[in-house]
């Protein structure tokens, strides 16, 4: 009797494991065909095919070699070849699927298909992908690429404003998060045998900027707000309302900038954001944000933009730098801020207020940890108070 087709051969350090033995260890691969694979005491091993066929003998099996395993020597696809390539020769009798080497692209878009089912942040990596990654490296080989290549293009994303201060942080921080798309997409390729890529020392050898994640130690106490969205109003209505609107919700940018009229409900005091960085959810406001909201969308239809530009177009992504630096500098704030400041400045005060941080995460559109992590210090400043306020007591103190 031949033996059962259960064992697992997928990797090489699945087949090490295995114990030399001259019958080959087997896999099915097809209704009547298994995989079988030799394991030798001095590796490498071999693959071999055995096929089930219609016959009276004593063994109804036809057994046939492959060629070598990718134990030891990088699988060519000729002479030496990987698991999948084996699995693909026997289960095809004796030809492989694609030979054609995984380019840059084909490598990411196997890796968002994977993503997809597992994050919900999946589009807007692609999307980065899209913008940054496929236009330069997208058409070549991953087997060609080189780590001056990769250096290059990492470095290649790094900009400087004269007029912004923090814009070279900024865009290290961000081709940081773009290099690790990258690196992942690659790395799941490279720990595919059937892609035949022997080394990942192209991407694996270009280190991150370091210390250039987002600085959040500026924020706004109310007088400041007040003080920067009125010098604002002096030379830029529409961006003074952009920044009440970002302070009284702790919204993004991006979350403002696409807000219609449909989506202010002044009766339930909530603000839609139906296309949110974390996903779609509802911003509860306070009585003076519905105020806000009731004048800046009055006479405006429900297909409108709730927060345009002067010119009724809607805020570019790099749009606010430049006007919020010039409205900081009128009310003598930090140039250090920046349009995100209102963001950290709205979840700092509510902190300080004793919101509930599970429900301000939620009407941010972040998660608890997150806010656990990044505003430690302003919880450590309340925590003494929250702790008077909030906890038993058994006698009143005088």
């Amino acid at each position: 009797m031949p033996r059962r087709a259960t064992s697992d051969l997928s990797s090489k350090t699945a087949r090490a494991k295995l114990k030399p033995r001259k019958q080959p260890y087997f896999v099915q691969v097809g209704p009547t065909t298994t995989l079988g694979y030799v394991r030798r005491t001095v590796p490498p091993g071999s693959w071999v095919r055995r096929q089930r066929v219609d016959t009276d003998g004593a063994y109804p099996y036809e057994q046939t070699p492959i060629g070598t395993a990718d134990d030891v020597a990088f699988a060519d696809g000729k002479t030496v070849f990987s698991y999948t390539q084996a699995a693909q020769l026997a289960a095809n009798g004796g030809a492989l699927v694609d030979s054609k080497p995984i380019t840059v692209k084909r490598a990411l878009d196997a890796y968002f298909t994977d993503l997809e089912g597992r994050s919900p942040h999946a589009q807007e990596a692609r999307q980065r992908a899209e913008k940054h990654i496929i236009p330069k490296l997208g058409r070549y080989p991953v087997v060609k690429l080189t780590k001056t290549q990769v250096a290059h293009w990492f470095a290649g994303m790094v900009k400087d404003d004269p007029e912004d201060g923090d814009s070279r942080r900024r865009s290290q921080d961000t081709a940081n998060r773009i290099l690790t798309i990258l690196k992942a997409a690659l790395n799941r390729a490279f720990e595919d045998d059937a892609n035949n890529i022997p080394s990942d020392n192209a991407w694996r050898k270009v280190k991150a900027f370091r210390a250039v994640e987002a600085a959040r130690e500026d924020h706004f106490a109310a007088a400041q707000v007040r003080s920067l969205i009125g010098k604002a109003a002096s030379f830029d209505r529409a961006f003074a309302n952009l920044l009440e609107a970002a302070y009284l919700t702790g919204a993004r940018l991006g979350e403002l900038a696409g807000l219609q009229g449909r989506d202010f409900h002044a009766e339930r005091a909530v603000l839609s954001i139906r296309k949110g960085k974390t996903g779609a959810r509802a911003v509860t406001l306070t009585d003076e944000a519905v105020r806000f909201f009731k004048r800046v969308s009055k006479d405006r239809v429900p297909e409108a933009l709730l927060l345009p530009r002067a010119d009724g177009e809607a805020w570019g992504k790099s749009e606010q730098h430049r006007p919020f630096k010039r409205a900081a500098a009128l009310a003598e704030l930090p140039s250090s801020a920046s349009f995100y400041t209102l963001r950290h400045s709205y979840i700092s005060r509510a902190i300080e207020a004793g919101m509930p941080l599970s429900l301000l995460a939620e009407n941010c559109g972040t998660s608890l940890t997150m806010i656990q992590r990044n505003y430690a210090h302003v919880l450590a400043a309340t925590r003494r108070d929250t702790i008077e306020a909030t906890a038993p007591k058994l006698r009143r103190v005088k």
